[in-house]
């Protein structure tokens, strides 16, 4: 089957024109674009609830027609020298900087406010100009550390990295994480794009984190892993584990697209997404992308692992799984987003369905009229951007539910939905680059899970569950929780980035066999009751979570991290019952800043 697919994509990639490859996960330009994109009132090029950006949209960043501080012309010109190939210059090579008067608030000189009228609109040349580099070869201008350029190639290497250790007040061992890694990207032919990257990690995690990678076997957004324990120090004991991603992608005409590839999706503007997230491992997929007018409608198809590849024994070939889905953006103006979301998880053991490779038919009409086997499940997203300074924003899936049973209020089990709604508030009380956001999730128990059973596992599982490797698709904690998410930003400098997150969250946990809803991966017929459900039911856990940290970025997309995490977890079983104090420092080269909340 893929075999086929990537012979029809050389087939087809004779008629493409363009190139674009993506943002990688974690890249500071996803604020940036958030920014550009309130203040500006929306930018049309960009619909930003669906994840990752292309480097061809984030070319037009340069369009806006946004009042910018100093600060966000300097932030496009990161972006600019980033996406040095993708981004279209002219002669000047050279960005439209807006002087914005400042009226300082406090003696350090740090805290100020803004005033509204433009005092000049000069052009500031911001120019990319090619060195000799280091020995000639390497670093010819500041975003790769290799690069090529013909008339029909272009190439950029970077290495990958990420080193950080720390120390947990509860735990003996050091906390630490070694990252190595390269990433390649490119285009040829002004026809196609590639992306790839591959990267080897030992690490060991907080009590809190190891404990659920015990218990699901996976480490979140990873694959098969080993234990570890180092030569050198026996305070260095954890996990090894190599992961990889890419794509090749194609250009059929201006407005469409298609791509194959090994990676993650995201679809939302929030910090977590109730609809697809990039909570689980990198799957294979086949995407079709339509980008025409005022939307953007994509089609992606995965396969996925029921089970987590720790779980397997003497190298058999793990259960798999299949993901259709749909989702279309439509701005109707460029302040405002809605996107519907449909998507099927199914098994067969004889065949693949095929009725659901259609791009465009309902996934619901076609799952009854196959006899109703498959796990479906529908999705809203809306998002408004509101005087140049905020941004509302939210989800809706539903799971499934019946009227009457909302109504008289039973907590019949099958009423199964999930809410998000946030908000972004950028340049808080005029202070430049005082970013702040609030987000709540809530989502009812045994949502995303299915009745169906993998009857040769050891514990009995779920096959048509929304998740991959053991691993949520979603939130990370699965269903069965409500949570309260506080996001503070600060960029004092141009270089130097401060963060704050607080979290609340209250969610419900089984033991002894026993289904709340909470744990995805059980099947539905598992469940303790039919009526008077409700959420955080079983074992009650409460989180309370505080992390500080301050980035320094040094060199262009190497930065220096300090972290501080102050998190508890309470419940009356002491299993799930943790208590961590935390702090670490480390360098990190083109790779995201990793949080992990649960």
């Amino acid at each position: 089957m893929r075999n086929i697919i990537i012979l029809i994509l050389v087939v087809w990639s004779c008629v493409i024109h363009s190139q674009s490859y993506h943002l990688p996960v974690g890249h500071p330009g996803y604020h940036i674009v958030d920014r550009i994109d309130i203040l500006s009132g929306g930018v049309e090029d960009i619909h930003t609830s669906i994840k990752f950006y292309t480097r061809k949209e984030l070319a037009s960043l340069r369009n806006t027609q946004a009042r910018l501080s100093a600060k966000d012309q300097t932030d496009l010109f990161y972006l600019q020298k980033d996406n040095f190939g993708a981004w279209p210059i002219d002669n000047t090579n050279s960005i439209i900087d807006y002087s914005i008067d400042k009226q300082y608030v406090d003696s350090t000189g740090l805290f100020y406010t803004l005033d509204e009228k433009i005092l000049s609109s000069e052009e500031t040349n911001y120019t990319i100009t090619p060195r000799e580099g280091l020995f000639g070869y390497f670093y010819k201008t500041d975003a790769n550390f290799f690069e090529v350029h013909t008339d029909n190639f272009n190439l950029y290497v970077n290495p990958i990295l990420n080193l950080n250790f720390g120390k947990d007040s509860d735990n003996d061992n050091l906390i630490f994480q070694n990252t190595r890694g390269i990433e390649l990207s490119g285009d040829i032919d002004n026809r196609a794009y590639f992306y790839t990257n591959i990267y080897e990690n030992q690490a060991s995690f907080n009590d809190f984190h190891d404990a659920r990678i015990q218990r699901f076997k996976a480490i979140p957004g990873q694959g098969l892993f080993k234990d570890f324990e180092s030569g050198v120090s026996d305070r260095f004991v954890g996990y090894d584990f190599l992961n990889s991603s890419g794509y090749l992608g194609f250009n059929l005409s201006k407005s469409i697209s298609l791509e194959v590839g090994h990676g993650k999706s995201f679809y939302g503007n929030g910090y977590r997404s109730i609809l697809l997230s990039d909570n689980a491992d990198n799957m294979f997929y086949f995407k079709f992308i339509l980008n025409v007018w005022k939307f953007n409608y994509q089609t992606l198809f995965s396969e996925l692992s029921a089970t987590s590849a720790r779980n397997n024994i003497g190298d058999l070939i793990l259960p798999k799984k299949y993901m259709a889905n749909h989702f279309l953006s439509f701005k109707p103006k460029k302040n405002i987003e809605i996107g519907l979301f449909e998507t099927v998880i199914f098994s067969r053991e004889d065949h693949f369905e095929f009725q659901y490779l259609n791009p465009v038919i309902l996934y619901r009409t076609v799952e009854q009229a196959i006899g109703s086997p498959d796990n479906v499940i529908l999705g809203l997203n809306l998002k408004w951007n509101a005087f140049n300074k905020f941004s509302l924003y939210g989800q809706f899936v539903l799971d499934e539910f019946l009227l009457s049973a909302i109504r008289d209020g039973s907590g019949w089990w099958a009423n199964k939905y999930g809410l998000q709604a946030g908000l972004k508030y950028v340049n808080v009380l005029n202070v430049d680059h005082l970013d702040a956001q609030v987000e709540y999730n809530i989502v009812r128990p045994f949502t995303y899970s299915h009745r169906d059973t993998i009857s040769d596992l050891l514990i009995p599982v779920s096959l048509a569950n929304y998740s991959h490797s053991n691993q949520s698709m979603v939130h990370p904690l699965g269903s069965n929780f409500k949570e309260l998410v506080f996001l503070l930003r600060y960029q004092p400098m141009d270089r130097l980035t401060l963060n704050g997150r607080f979290i609340f969250a209250n969610y419900g946990d089984s033991v002894d066999g026993e289904n709340w809803g909470g744990n995805i991966l059980l099947p539905s017929e598992s469940r303790q009751q039919d009526f008077g459900n409700s959420v955080g039911q079983g074992e009650q856990v409460d989180v309370q979570l505080i992390s500080l940290e301050a980035s320094y970025m040094f060199y262009h997309n190497y930065f220096l991290d300090v972290k501080l995490m102050l998190r508890s977890q309470e419940s009356d079983n002491s299993q799930f019952a943790f208590e961590t104090n935390y702090m670490s420092f480390g360098l990190r080269v083109n790779t995201g800043n990793l949080n992990i909340d649960y």
